[in-house]
């Protein structure tokens, strides 16, 4: 078999992941990135909106944008009004050849330049969300697990636009056409009549503008005419049809009707609710609301868990969440109930039966996606200045904590047990992201090849007695059928003392309720949990 034959087996183009970002830019803020010698930049947004100046060349960022930037290019991030999520990563290509080792290529080496399409795109965030979970592993088996799964991203993205390439110019007559809308908002306008000025199409335009700010003109225009009528709402007392005239709608019952639709409420209660004291119910989100400076007129509580007594809410009502209807927190008088997605869907009937008597909003975030959630309840209720103080100093003390772990505790592992009376389990989805995400200490190996599904179920004796990680965290889930307390018999049990970490005391208790949460006031919370008791 000759060379050329044999050469065909494996890619003549192969690329290597040098580096992965996740990044969370405030609103009215800019990132500037930029590869190093020889590397692209792909950019994957994963929330939010935003523009990126790639040298000549600008682009709109919107939720499940994918660009790719050649190197030797500087790229900057700016937003806007809304907040901006997503992975920057960096990657080289090599070619691979019989007679000469690998080398660089050049900037055509990677065919696909630009606004490229990964559908469906939540595979192409999946694939982002492990690889930059396992940057870190020093393992050479887990970076090739990694390389494998960027590979996969690469086959993705070039399966799907090595055909075809957007036409500048179209696009860059319809961002033109973008800033003006921007610039002249309030001015009478239509789709037709724009697509006109803009030389293109119709249904062209109407396309790319989609592309480009993830929605069609005519909802462009209405939310950015929507958006500073709250702010005159706040700021004057001009009435309501000065409002609409002003920021672009001669009808007003068209403007209360649009106002309506997209903030789940009348303009003239919009400005009573944030003018005055709003009465808020969010149960298990009691967290973000008094990080923004808000005491909930009621506070989750669970006839198993109990309260969550890390807020110190001690004179708020307590609402047990395990009863069949929600309808008694008519009785509090709540100006607005806000719920996370995952409750919602766990208890839909209930928050429908509050929809009957107070306006009942749902959150769609992730749980641990607490930034997202905070920036989110915060523009609602008009305090994104409050959120983003909030997650800057967040970001520093879990800066300076991981900075402090890394030098005190070097290549250590841990494990998060949850303890009940019927079994342990291993939890990942509560503080994983927490505890390596954040402070970066490591996983057990053991603990990475469960699922987090096998994890809940609970692990056998056995399995404890080989879990050789340097750290366990656990707390006692009190939510069981048996008798109260009897969870801690557990770590009473003659095995409990044969795990490693038991053995060398080396295992430590925390709060159930304060581990289970995701917010700045748990997460703060457990920063000092950990230093308290692995490095003072």
């Amino acid at each position: 078999m000759n060379n050329e034959t044999a050469s065909r087996r494996y890619p003549f183009v192969i690329y290597i992941m040098t580096g992965i970002r996740k990044l969370h830019m405030a609103p009215f803020s800019s990132e500037k990135c930029k590869g190093l010698d020889g590397e692209y930049m792909l950019f994957a947004v994963m929330d939010g909106a935003a523009e990126v100046k790639i040298g000549s060349r600008s682009f709109g960022l919107i939720r499940e944008s994918l660009i790719v930037a050649e190197p030797g290019q500087a790229a900057l991030c700016s937003t806007q009004a809304n907040s901006l999520s997503l992975y920057f990563v960096t990657f080289k290509a090599f070619r691979v050849s019989d007679t000469a080792a690998w080398r660089y290529e050049s900037p055509e080496a990677f065919p696909c330049i630009g606004a490229l399409t990964c559908v469906p795109f939540s595979q192409c965030v999946d694939l982002l969300e492990t690889i930059e979970q396992h940057s870190p592993d020093d393992n050479d088996l887990m970076r090739f697990y990694n390389h494998v799964r960027f590979e996969e991203l690469i086959r993705l993205v070039l399966q799907q636009n090595t055909r075809a390439t957007p036409a500048l110019n179209l696009r860059d007559s319809v961002k033109s056409s973008i800033d003006y809308i921007s610039d002249h908002y309030a001015d009478q306008m239509t789709v037709s009549q724009l697509a006109s000025d803009a030389n293109v199409f119709q249904w062209q335009y109407t396309r790319i503008f989609k592309e480009l700010t993830g929605q069609f003109p005519l909802e462009f225009i209405n939310k950015l005419r929507i958006d500073h009528a709250k702010q005159l709402l706040l700021k004057t007392e001009d009435r309501i049809h000065e409002i609409a005239q002003h920021v672009g709608f001669n009808n007003e019952f068209y403007f209360n009707r649009r106002f309506k639709k997209m903030e789940g409420i009348a303009p003239g209660r919009y400005r009573h609710h944030h003018r005055g004291k709003i009465r808020i119910v969010s149960l298990l989100m009691e967290d973000i609301l008094l990080t923004l400076g808000v005491t909930p007129i009621v506070q989750w509580s669970h006839a198993g868990w109990g309260r969550q007594e890390y807020l110190r809410l001690d004179t708020v009502p307590a609402f047990d969440v395990l009863q069949n209807s929600f309808e008694p927190l008519a009785t509090f008088n709540p100006d607005l109930i806000i719920a996370r997605r995952s409750d919602y869907e766990y208890r839909t009937n209930q928050y429908e039966q509050c929809k009957r008597f107070v306006q009942t909003e749902i959150i769609t975030h992730d749980d641990e996606d607490w930034y997202s959630t905070l920036r989110t309840v915060a523009n609602r209720l008009g305090r994104i200045d409050q959120a983003e103080l909030a997650i800057q100093q967040y970001e520093t003390k879990a800066a300076k904590a991981r900075s402090r772990l890394t030098r005190s505790i070097t290549n250590r592992t841990y494990a998060f047990l949850r303890i009940s009376a019927e079994c342990i389990s291993v939890d990942q989805t509560y503080t994983k992201p927490f505890l390596w995400g954040d402070l970066g200490i490591v996983p057990h190996p053991m603990v990475q090849e469960l699922t987090c599904e096998a994890g809940r179920k609970g692990v056998t004796w056995e399995w404890l007695q080989e879990l050789e990680a340097d750290y366990i965290f656990f707390a006692f889930d009190k939510w069981h059928e048996q008798e109260a307390g009897s969870e801690r018999r557990q770590v009473t049990h003659p095995l409990w003392q044969t795990i490693p970490a038991v053995r060398n005391r080396h295992a430590f208790e925390v709060d159930f309720m304060t581990w289970m949460n995701h917010g700045y006031l748990a997460n703060s919370k457990k920063i000092d949990d950990v230093l308290n008791r692995l490095v003072n």
